[in-house]
């Protein structure tokens, strides 16, 4: 997989003083996004399709109905493997 996903940063459904709600939809499959850490904790639940999410260096394969989390700092990526939708809850909310 070397294409970058052109999806790049979600929808905001929702954002408080303390988390924001936010949607994936329609990730491509055959793309990732880059490695990065983020400035807070995310915690997800898959609503559609497959992906790989690499997480410090350990890759699961997330499936419908899946979570996952990603620590505050932590290196991770996504590999979309089929069309993929999911919800993350995120805190502290990013800056708008």
């Amino acid at each position: 997989m070397s294409k970058t996903n052109p999806n790049s940063d979600g929808k905001t459904l929702a954002h408080g003083e303390q988390v924001a709600l936010r949607l994936w939809s329609g990730e491509v499959p055959g793309t990732r996004k880059d490695v990065h850490a983020s400035p807070y904790e995310v915690v997800g639940y898959v609503l559609q399709g497959r992906a790989e999410v690499t997480v410090g260096g350990e890759t699961h394969e997330v499936h419908v109905g899946d979570t996952y989390l990603i620590p505050k700092d932590t290196l991770h990526t996504y590999s979309f493997l089929e069309t993929f939708s999911a919800v993350e809850a995120v805190s502290p909310p990013p800056e708008r």
